[in-house]
């Protein structure tokens, strides 16, 4: 009795081997949504929109980027997590949606360990701490100096309770040591505005919004919150250049399938995406849009994903942030 339950163990086992093989040498058959839980022209969007071209030309097929936007990201990603685990509808996710809003919100929607396959790593996009030309300071120390001569008076903007521009500011203010004022926006031009003409006194955002008032010489670069210096920002230091050691909030970019995403189809996909980081063109897309290409495999994101969940909870936690 034992060998034919073992036999027949065997044989479906072999069966689901045989299976995945031939699912993933027939995939892809038809065009690939490539869900963006933002609105088109968010940062999330343009990096998505860069390795579309070289990936859809890799995999022989067409991948449409589909953005469902609402509610922090919590519409598309959740819409993902119900998807059929077939290959043709991914997540092209954040950090904030993989791993911010699970200590964000009082009730996600989703869980973003359980629910979801980890396919790919693609890139990251540093913060930019930037202050307005009035503040009369040009580095880390200075705004510093500055904030503890004054407490209580400066303020950062945000986009958001809970936002990585929300968590650096309140990162910052426990740090240092300062007391200084969350004020959050729900339109990035308005707080642009009101930073350029005083009115908030610091804030950081990725770089590609701020860029263009960046060069224009409305807005100060202090610092930016990668490990390394980014190449289109060579000249500012990082904030653990300016002397904070652990200070890393780097939004991020990962591809992920609804749960159950056989593992053939997986590394197909996985295989894709490393080859189109690998593109020189593709590269310099990403480079244009303020984000630089960080590619990383399944098992890679997989954990990536669960120290992100760990490290993140610190950080809303330290800003208070909560959503019901």
């Amino acid at each position: 009795m034992r060998r034919i339950l073992a036999s027949a163990l065997l044989v479906f086992f072999a069966a689901i081997g045989v299976s995945g093989a031939r699912a993933a040498s027939e995939y892809p058959s038809q065009p690939i949504h490539l869900v963006v839980a933002y609105p088109p022209g968010t940062a999330t969007d343009l990096a998505a929109r860069q390795i579309v071209p070289k990936l859809a030309q890799l995999l022989g097929t067409e991948v449409i980027v589909d953005n469902r936007g609402g509610a922090g990201g919590i519409v598309g990603t959740q819409a993902v997590a119900r998807a059929a685990p077939d290959g043709y509808t991914l997540l092209f996710a954040t950090g904030q949606t993989q791993a911010i809003n699970l200590s964000l919100y009082a009730h996600l929607p989703y869980d973003p360990v359980k629910d979801f396959t980890p396919v790919a790593r693609v890139a990251q996009t540093p913060m930019v701490l930037v202050v307005p030309p009035s503040l009369g300071v040009h580095s880390v120390d200075e705004l510093i100096t500055l904030a503890k001569s004054k407490p209580g008076t400066l303020n950062f903007a945000s986009s958001g309770a809970g936002s990585s521009a929300h968590l650096s500011g309140a990162l910052l203010g426990s740090e240092a040591g300062l007391s200084i004022t969350h004020t959050p926006y729900t339109s990035a031009a308005q707080a642009f505005s009101d930073l350029m003409n005083g009115d908030v006194s610091l804030m950081f955002y990725p770089y590609l919004p701020l860029s263009p008032l960046i060069q224009a010489g409305k807005l100060v670069p202090l610092a930016t919150t990668a490990a390394e210096r980014p190449t289109y920002l060579q000249k500012v230091p990082t904030m653990t250049e300016a002397g904070f050691k652990d200070f890393l909030v780097v939004p991020w970019f990962g591809i992920y399938g609804p749960a159950g995403l056989p593992k053939p189809i997986v590394d197909k996909i996985a295989a894709a995406v490393d080859q189109t980081l690998k593109d020189p063109d593709t590269q310099k897309r990403l480079l244009a849009v303020g984000t630089d290409p960080d590619f990383g495999g399944p098992d890679t994101l997989a954990q990536f994903t669960r120290d992100e969940i760990a490290r993140y909870r610190k950080f809303v936690a330290l800003s208070g942030a909560k959503v019901e």
